[in-house]
């Protein structure tokens, strides 16, 4: 009777569903609680209370308003789930239509303030968390063309970011426990130093190297190289394998830490020649990228290094993606002093802010 008392009285007003227990309640919020803006629960019913099922409303739906009705000798529990915080308030019966009917509106006003509020934080979190991404993006940037050492950093930066750039950059980003700007600044300050002492450490040795490019490597001392960083090693057209003029310590280097930053595949890797033979690729299968925690984490920073250390050398480290296999592509001119990367064009970041963006 109640139930159909309510419905009556509130049925042109609201969209109502209605539960004769707390066990069907709950079935309902499952099946339509996205939906549901105010719940009202008696207190005293078959299984659950009403204090106890608003409750779990409010730990599994906490966007909806919760009511608990109840008579006066259950005040008690009324007052104290108010206070507690689970119930927004309590309705006394017997109910008057019209007092209900106030009731409700205030509930459901109550309800649009909360999404209001909650649409707000979503909106200004979205505006910083963009700031924090194209924050860290000139940060790398700015970290790549001060190694002076290294050549072609802005180059590397630039290829690092094209291969590794998502609208979905499982960062971490603000959150709610980052509300305050000034900690959320000292933070990613912070992070941002850690990130790049941790690859000038990786690099630092080999960058202030006053060597020439003018070691010798052909295609079996090549070969040892890459397999003393990696289990399995193939050499596709060994003739074909131009002997390349290089830095042994830079090369090391570079393998060392893109062994370390793809996991050591065990799958293998190939050596072959590339560009009419005029320079050398390894292919180097990656299960998972260490960017997938993100642009400036730990685990990035040696791939990071990895790219810095081959543009150095002349050369490219590049990400291929087809269906469900990555690989990095390492090429090596066959004389690093006469080879230079493509000159970076005019508005080359504007195409990275727009995937980070996720625009159309």
């Amino acid at each position: 009777m109640a139930l159909k008392y309510f419905q009556r009285a509130l049925d042109k007003e609201f969209s109502i569903y209605v539960a004769t227990d707390a066990n069907a309640g709950l079935d309902i919020l499952e099946a339509h609680g996205d939906a549901i803006g105010v719940v009202v629960s008696d207190q005293r019913m078959p299984g659950l209370s009403g204090v106890e099922l608003l409750k779990k409303v409010r730990r599994n739906w906490p966007h909806i308003v919760r009511i608990l009705t109840t008579a006066y000798a259950d005040l008690d529990d009324a007052i104290e789930a108010v206070n507690a915080g689970e119930i927004f308030r309590y309705i006394t019966k017997p109910w008057e239509t019209k007092a209900l009917r106030a009731e409700m509106k205030q509930a459901a006003s109550m309800f649009r303030l909360q999404q209001e509020r909650t649409e707000l934080i979503r909106e200004k979190m979205s505006v910083w968390q963009r700031l924090i991404q194209l924050g860290r993006l000139r940060d790398l940037i700015v970290m790549g063309g001060s190694v002076n050492t290294l050549r072609y950093g802005d180059a590397a930066v630039a290829a690092y970011l094209q291969d590794h750039v998502t609208a979905n950059q499982n960062d971490d980003l603000a959150s709610s426990r980052h509300l305050d700007l000034w900690q959320l600044t000292e933070t990613e300050i912070s992070r941002t130093l850690s990130f790049v002492s941790q690859v000038v450490t990786r690099i630092v040795d080999i960058a202030n190297r006053d060597e020439p490019f003018a070691t010798v490597i052909d295609a079996e001392r090549l070969q040892q190289l890459v397999a003393d960083a990696f289990p399995n090693v193939t050499i596709a057209d060994r003739d074909r394998v131009p002997h390349i003029r290089g830095a042994e310590p830079v090369l090391t280097r570079l393998l060392e830490e893109l062994a370390t930053a793809t996991g050591r595949p065990t799958d293998p890797v190939s050596i072959h020649p590339a560009h009419d033979d005029t320079a050398v690729s390894f292919s180097i299968p990656c299960a998972v990228l260490p960017t997938d925690s993100g642009l400036t984490s730990s685990d990035a920073a040696g791939l990071m290094a990895s790219y810095l250390l081959a543009f150095h050398h002349g050369g490219r480290l590049e990400l291929e993606t087809s269906q469900d296999r990555r690989r990095y592509m390492v090429t090596l001119p066959a004389d690093p002093v006469s080879a230079h990367p493509k000159p970076l064009s005019s508005g080359w970041l504007a195409p990275l802010l727009v995937r980070l963006e996720g625009w159309d």
